[in-house]
C-alpha cells in the first residue's frame, strides 16, 4: 500500500518576493510620514528652547535692569583704528588668548543667562577672572579636574536644536567649522574642544557685525565703532561697506559691551528679534564647495561670531556665517523680545526681516 506524503507548508520564492515587495512599499509610504512627524516634534522643541532663552533673558533683565552684553571685550587690538572716519574692531584674540590673570574676557551673552536656565552650578564653576580659553582648560582648576570638565566645554541641551544635533562633535558633521581652540596661541592640554557648542545666537542688528576680511580666516573681529565713527557714518549715505550694525537704524539688542534696557527697544518687543537660529552650514562639509564666509564659529561661551547674527540678509541663505540659518528646511525659528517664537520663511521680504533685526529703526515689521 502506497503512503502519501503531505507537502511541507512554507513560502515559495515568488511568495517571499511578493511579501518583501509589499513591506518595502509600506515602508516607503510610512517613512516620510514618520520623518515629518519627527521634524514637527523637533521644531516644537526648538521653539521651546528659544522661548526659554528669551524668558531667561527677561529674568536677567529683572535682576540687572538690562540685558546682558552680546560680547564682553576689554582689550583694544594693537592696530586699533580710532580715526573718526575709520572702523574700530575688537581684539578677536581676547577670548582665545592662553594668558591668565590679565583681565581678558571675550565671553558671550549666553554665559550670563546660565543661572536662569537651571545651570547655576555651571555658572559657579566659571572663573570670571579668566577668559573663555582658560575656562576651557581643565588643568587650570582642581575643581574642574574633579568634575571632569572645564565649564566652557560643557554641553547644555537647551543650546542645541534637536533637528540639527544632540551634541557638538568636532570629528563629525560640524568638524569643518571653527572652534574656540582653533586660533589659540597654545593648544589645550586636555585636547581639542569637542563639546560646548550652540545652535542659537543673539540678534546684533541689521547691519554688518564682523570684519569680512580677518586674518587668519575665521578669526572674525566684531565692529566696535567709536562715538565719533558712529556719528560720521550716520551722516553718510549707507552702502554695503559702511552699513554697520551699531548705527541707530541697524542696532540690535546684543552688541559689543551692550547693556540694552527694555525701554531702549523703541520699535516694540513684538517687532524686534532677540534670538534666532545660527547658521552652521551643515551640508557644506567639503572644502571644495565652501567660501571663506561659509565656515561658522561654534561655542556657547565664545562671544562674537559664534553667538551673534545679523538680519542684513535673509535666513537660510547658506552664504555668510553672520546670517541666520537652521536645519528646518526653508523655515528658521526666531524669538522676539516679547517672549514669542515664530517660524520665518526663507522667502520673507528683506525689508521686513531687517526691520525685525533692529530695535530702534522706527519701521514697523508686518506680515511675518
Amino acid at each position: 500500500m502506497r503512503t502519501l506524503r503531505r507537502r511541507t507548508q512554507g513560502f515559495t520564492l515568488i511568495e517571499l518576493l511578493v511579501v518583501i515587495a509589499i513591506i518595502a512599499i509600506l515602508v516607503a509610504i510610512l517613512l516620510p510620514a514618520v520623518q515629518k512627524a519627527r521634524e514637527a516634534a523637533n521644531r516644537t522643541r526648538c521653539e521651546n528652547n528659544i522661548k526659554q532663552l528669551v524668558l531667561a533673558l527677561h529674568n536677567y533683565h529683572d535682576s540687572h535692569n538690562a540685558f546682558p552684553p552680546g560680547l564682553i571685550t576689554t582689550r583694544q587690538p594693537a592696530n586699533a583704528n580710532t580715526s573718526p572716519t575709520g572702523a574700530n574692531l575688537v581684539d578677536a584674540t581676547e577670548a582665545t588668548d592662553s594668558q591668565r590673570g590679565y583681565g581678558l574676557h571675550g565671553m558671550s551673552w549666553m554665559y550670563h543667562v546660565l543661572p536662569y536656565i537651571e545651570q547655576d552650578n555651571l555658572y559657579q564653576l566659571w572663573r570670571p577672572y579668566y577668559n573663555v580659553w582658560n575656562n576651557a582648560e581643565r588643568i587650570n582648576d582642581p575643581v574642574w579636574i574633579t568634575v571632569g570638565y572645564a565649564p566652557a566645554t560643557y554641553n547644555i541641551p537647551s543650546f542645541y536644536c534637536p533637528s540639527r544635533r544632540a551634541k557638538m562633535d568636532r570629528t563629525g558633521e560640524y568638524s569643518h567649522n571653527y572652534y574656540l581652540d582653533t586660533f589659540s596661541q597654545t593648544q589645550l592640554t586636555t585636547g581639542p574642544i569637542t563639546t560646548g557648542g550652540n545652535d542659537y545666537a543673539g540678534c546684533a542688528g541689521s547691519g554688518r557685525v564682523f570684519d569680512p576680511t580677518p586674518a587668519p580666516a575665521g578669526q572674525r573681529a566684531a565692529y566696535n565703532l567709536t562715538p565719533a565713527q558712529i556719528q560720521y557714518y550716520t551722516s553718510q549715505p549707507s552702502s554695503l561697506a559702511n552699513n554697520f550694525n551699531q548705527l541707530n537704524s541697524n542696532i540690535g539688542i546684543f552688541t559689543v559691551n551692550s547693556s540694552v534696557r527694555m525701554g531702549d527697544i523703541k520699535d516694540g518687543t513684538s517687532q524686534t528679534i532677540m534670538i534666532g537660529e545660527a547658521e552652521r552650514f551643515s551640508p557644506l562639509r567639503q572644502a571644495t564647495v565652501r567660501q571663506s564666509n561659509q565656515y561658522a564659529n561654534d561655542g556657547w561661551s565664545w562671544g562674537g561670531a559664534a553667538t551673534l547674527f545679523s538680519t542684513m540678509a535673509g535666513p537660510n541663505q547658506m552664504l555668510n556665517c553672520e546670517w541666520a540659518g537652521s536645519s528646518h528646511g526653508d523655515i528658521c525659528i526666531i524669538g522676539l523680545a516679547d517672549g514669542s517664537a515664530h517660524k520665518i520663511s526663507k522667502s520673507i521680504g528683506l525689508p521686513v526681516w531687517q526691520a525685525l533685526g533692529n530695535m530702534s529703526g522706527g519701521v514697523s515689521a508686518t506680515n511675518f
